[in-house]
């Protein structure tokens, strides 16, 4: 069954599901946070950028990180945003955000493209991203997209890196890669449409692609749940939720 979004989706939930304190970034991340409390694992706490904590899932997707009616059922105040994104961020198990524009040494590129002075594009802006990307001990990239150009070698402009002591990894709906100054392909959705196209473009860009290990199935459980959460992100407004629909059509 070649559910590629939805599979992506649990994926990235089974990062929080190692257990441990999470921050959520805005976007796939909060979708993610959502899904994982459906899931098998350890327990978690799932942190966002405006100081909220939440032990279990909230009663609504919450459409941002401030969303607090969403999930004020799970809520438990930690701190500032100030102090979650300086004085936490080194604290948490796992930072997991975002990846709109990515490049292989583990930096992201989300204010705009073309020339500063006069951009082609203007992208929504890292919000807390560039502090809490540079404290995290471990940090997640979620590119959810099926544009291979979005993964570059360099990024235009840097809106957030990593520390030098970051452990960096990227999920796509393709496979997992390591990602530094020796990236490297982890692993490979090998029935994922397009998956040869990703393999090339990440030979392009000097990943090493030698020895990837092979994804284990996705359990049918967990694509109902996954779709379970995309459905109500799409009445939700997520944008990348409706364009889900033909996978989602797929599981009922």
């Amino acid at each position: 069954m070649n559910t590629p979004t939805v599979d992506f989706l649990v994926r990235a939930a089974r990062e929080f599901r190692r257990g441990g304190w999470v921050f959520t970034g805005f976007h796939w991340p909060v979708l993610a946070g959502q899904l994982a409390h459906a899931l098998a694992g350890e327990p978690f706490v799932q942190v966002f950028e405006a100081g909220a904590g939440c032990w279990e899932a909230g009663t609504a997707v919450p459409t941002s990180t401030t969303d607090y009616p969403a999930y004020a059922n799970a809520l438990g105040w930690r701190a500032t945003t100030s102090d979650v994104l300086l004085g936490m961020a080194r604290r948490f198990d796992r930072v997991v955000l975002d990846a709109s524009n990515i490049d292989v040494l583990g930096r992201v590129n989300s204010s705009f493209l073309g020339p500063r002075e006069k951009p082609s594009v203007r992208l929504p802006g890292g919000g807390g991203a560039p502090d809490v990307a540079a404290a995290a001990r471990e940090l997640v990239w979620l590119h959810g997209g099926s544009d291979l150009r979005r993964i570059q070698d360099r990024v235009e402009h840097v809106t957030a890196a990593p520390g030098s002591h970051s452990l960096v990894r990227m999920h796509t709906r393709w496979g997992s890669v390591r990602l530094g100054a020796q990236p490297r392909l982890e692993e490979l959705a090998e029935a994922a449409p397009g998956t040869d196209d990703f393999v090339a473009h990440l030979r392009g860009l000097g990943v090493d692609v030698s020895s990837p290990e092979s994804r284990t199935e996705v359990s049918s459980e967990d694509r109902r749940a996954a779709a379970q959460v995309l459905a109500e992100a799409a009445g939700r407004g997520y944008a990348v939720a409706r364009r889900a629909h033909a996978e989602l059509e797929v599981l009922r």
